[in-house]
Formats: C-alpha cells, structure tokens, sequence
C-alpha cells in the first residue's frame, strides 16, 4: 500500500472551508488512483513578507516525516498551493526527489505517472515514456493481454487476457435482468446486492458484457466472451 500525505494551504486564517475543499478534491483522487492510504493530511499557511519554507509548520512537519520514512508521496491540488515562489517549491521538490519521492498535483496537465517523471528527468524523458508506453499498449492490443483493471466480472488469465469471473457471472446477468426493468432505479439496486452506484452504471454502460467489446481510445481493441451475450433479435417492447 503506497502511503500518501495530503498537502494543503491558505494565504488567509478565516479559508478553512477552503483548506477543506482542497483536502476533499486531493483526498477523493487519491482513492481512486487505488493501492493507496492517507497517513497525513498537512494544513498550512503563508507568514505575510516572508515565503522562506523554514518559516511554514506544514513543510517542516513535510520534511520530518520524510526523514522517518513515513510516507511515499506528496498530494496537492496545485503547484500554486506548494509555493507561489518558485524557489520554494524547487527547495522542497529537491529534497524530496533525493528520497525519491513524487509530488503528484491535480493541476498536472499529466497523470502522476508523467508528472513524476517530467519532475525528474524533464520533457524529453516524458516524451520517450509516452512512446514507449504507447508502443506497449499496441502490443498487448496484438496479443489481447489486459490494458488497464479488469471490468467487474472480469479477471485476468495465466495468459495474461480477460476472462470471465465465474463467481460473478450469475450476480451479473441478474443485474442485467434487473437493469430492463423500467421501474427500477440504480440506487435501489445499490442497497439490495451492495454494489456502488458507480460501479453499476459502469456495469451497465460497459459494452463488454453484451458483446465482449474490449475498447481503448474510444475504440474496439479486440473482442472477449461477453457475460451477457447480445441477443440481435431483440428488440424493444414498446407495447
């Protein structure tokens, strides 16, 4: 489990609802990059006159924490809320970097993977990784192997592709059964099988199940056995 601190800050005392927001934006994007866990969650604030790191009790409790290895990676919303002085936010990027620690912001016009990476070894190491894992990607569409997490449903074979979950192909088609009925209502069956509302509208919009359509880029990548097969025949009752 990767261990992630939340840095957050305010110019003014009376932002705290502000302070807030920003913990709950970092805090929900950390969940769902998944594998991870919150052990901080920092709040500072600016010293008026003076932007000098050793004056701010967020970067001091930053910089102790990463001297007793209590963390992997530092969280923000922006770049903006590290330092508005570049100098500040160079001072704390580098002695996190010589402890190999990223610094993943929201603002990132990159994914934190690119973002870490641009840190480090700068624009032309981020366009070569982007090659290469373009090119990687292309391969595994050639082979079929899996791109990303499997869908519900779905696991990964010995082979490396997606194949059905037998202990949840019945629970499955019963959600597409249900899914028909025009009186039903994602919430309801939320509370009844105990399945994320979230999770059950990507069920339900995910092409995968009735015709085993693996996409990427908007795509159809290749083609695996759907837990729903399609049935062309059918139509919709309008009676």
């Amino acid at each position: 489990m990767i261990r992630c601190i939340v840095y957050s800050r305010t110019s003014t005392a009376d932002q705290e609802s502000g302070l807030e927001t920003q913990i709950d934006d970092v805090s929900a994007k950390i969940y769902q990059a998944g594998d991870r866990e919150i052990v901080a969650v920092i709040k500072d604030e600016d010293i008026p006159g003076d932007s000098d790191p050793e004056y701010r009790e967020g970067f001091k409790k930053v910089l102790e924490m990463a001297e007793k290895d209590e963390f992997d990676e530092l969280w923000s919303q922006s770049r903006d809320r590290l330092s508005r002085d570049v100098d500040v936010l160079g001072y704390i990027r580098i002695l996190l970097k010589k402890r190999d620690i990223p610094i993943v912001c929201l603002d990132d016009e990159d994914n934190k993977a690119f973002a870490r990476i641009k840190d480090l070894f700068g624009e032309m190491e981020l366009e070569k990784y982007r090659e290469k894992r373009y090119k990687g990607m292309l391969r595994r569409i050639k082979s079929e192997k899996v791109m990303s997490r499997p869908p519900f449903g779905y696991t990964v074979s010995e082979e490396g592709g997606l194949m059905i979950d037998e202990s949840k192909r019945g629970l499955i088609r019963r959600l597409f059964g249900e899914f028909d009925n025009p009186y039903g209502s994602l919430k309801t069956l939320s509370i009844k099988y105990n399945i994320p509302v979230s999770t059950l509208r990507n069920i339900r919009s995910n092409a995968i199940y009735r015709t085993g359509e693996v996409r990427w880029a908007g795509k159809i990548a290749y083609f695996v056995e759907p837990v729903v097969p399609e049935d062309k025949d059918r139509r919709l009752n309008l009676e």
